[in-house]
C-alpha cells in the first residue's frame, strides 16, 4: 500500500542547498523555526530557482528523503511574501 503524505503550508526563505561546479543544483526552504525543507525538482520547484533568497509561502506534500532523512517538499503552489503589489505567483 502506498503511503499518503500530508499537505502542508511552509513559510520561509529559499536558499541554495547544494552546488555543482559553482552552480546551484538544489534549493531548500528555511523557516523561522530553523526547519529545512529540500525542494523537489518538479515543475514548480525548478521555477523556484529564480527566487533564491526570497521569502515565500509554499504548499505541498512533505516526505523524508530516503538517502539522508532530510524532509522534501513537493511544491504545488509558491507565492513570494515580499510586501508589494507585484507578488510573484508560481
Amino acid at each position: 500500500m502506498k503511503k499518503k503524505f500530508d499537505k502542508k503550508i511552509v513559510k520561509g526563505i529559499i536558499t541554495p542547498a547544494a552546488w555543482k561546479n559553482d552552480t546551484v543544483v538544489e534549493i531548500s526552504i528555511h523557516t523561522t523555526d530553523e526547519e529545512e525543507f529540500i525542494v523537489e525538482h518538479n515543475d514548480t520547484g525548478r521555477e523556484m530557482f529564480s527566487f533564491i533568497h526570497y521569502p515565500v509561502e509554499v504548499s505541498g506534500h512533505i516526505k523524508p528523503r530516503i538517502s539522508d532523512g532530510k524532509m522534501i517538499i513537493s511544491v504545488e503552489k509558491c507565492v513570494t511574501t515580499i510586501a508589494s503589489n507585484n507578488d510573484v505567483f508560481i
